[in-house]
């Protein structure tokens, strides 16, 4: 198999996974120590990414994601994929969509598989009113 065709089954088993309104499940895909950088704000460390992950599951309804590009470098892949999410409107009750662009890095671990060490997400530019705030809970030093 190649290694285009290992992410996109494991961007489309994460989805599946957000669909279901796993967060656990979502989370098994990220590092322990994993950055996650968005419109929304920095997330660091598994607990905050959880965080992140149950605000979008409570907000969102759907979840593809798309790769369009991949290198890797020893145990570390580095992709580009697009993502698309649909987010019920509260006013009218339909869903929008919003559209983007995410840089990952993800390492091969000899135990947990692929894990997304860093991303960074940003949503296409004429979509950048994002409905709600969230804001990272900040580290106790």
């Amino acid at each position: 198999m190649s290694l285009t065709t290992e992410l996109q089954l494991m961007l489309d088993t994460y989805s599946e996974d957000f669909r279901a309104r796993d967060v656990q499940a979502c989370l098994a895909f990220f590092d322990e120590d994993c950055k996650v950088i968005t419109p929304r704000g920095v997330f660091r460390g598994r607990s905050q990414v959880e965080q992140l992950h149950e605000f979008w599951i409570e907000n969102h309804t759907e979840r593809e994601m798309q790769v369009q590009q991949i290198d890797s470098i020893g145990d570390h892949v580095y992709a580009i994929w697009r993502f698309r999410d649909q987010v019920p409107d509260a006013g009218t009750g339909q869903s929008k969509t919003f559209e983007g662009t995410a840089l990952g890095v993800i390492r091969l671990d000899p135990d947990h598989g692929w894990l997304i060490v860093a991303c960074s997400s940003n949503l296409d530019c004429q979509q950048a009113d994002l409905p709600m705030e969230l804001t990272p809970t900040k580290a106790v030093a």
